[in-house]
């Protein structure tokens, strides 16, 4: 099923699976949540991968309260920053960089995994690098 995914991916985006990491399983049960963060790494730079350009997120199931993907410094037409809600099959794409300096870090995609209000949310999340990661 992964490389299916990777493939996917792959497919929607134009760039080979190999700069791709492995997927990431994730479970959050009622009442969990992941903070603020960024999908950039600095020291990555430096590596022969370079850093993640992006990220994906699929959904794996849907859940019945709460569990969104928020980008609280991407703002919607109400000036709230954007949720993206669970849905199952649902795959959520993210650039961590800017075009037209693609080892830059892009700020405005600072996210968060909210809060898991009601039942559980399983995803799988997968990052693709600047360059080959598996070779």
């Amino acid at each position: 099923m992964t490389q299916s995914v990777l493939k996917n991916i792959s497919n929607v985006t134009g760039i080979s699976d190999k700069n791709s990491e492995h997927l990431q399983l994730l479970r959050y049960e009622e009442g969990q949540f992941y903070k603020q963060h960024h999908d950039y790494i600095d020291t990555d730079r430096d590596r022969p991968v370079g850093v993640r350009i992006l990220t994906a997120y699929l959904y794996l199931n849907d859940v019945e309260a709460g569990g969104g993907t928020r980008f609280p410094k991407l703002r919607t037409a109400n000036n709230e920053g954007l949720t993206v809600m669970p849905k199952k099959g649902r795959l959520l794409l993210w650039p961590s960089v800017k075009d037209e300096e693609p080892s830059r870090k892009d700020g405005r995609t600072d996210h968060e995994a909210l809060k898991v209000e009601k039942g559980e949310k399983y995803g799988a999340n997968g990052w693709v690098h600047l360059r080959d990661f598996k070779t």
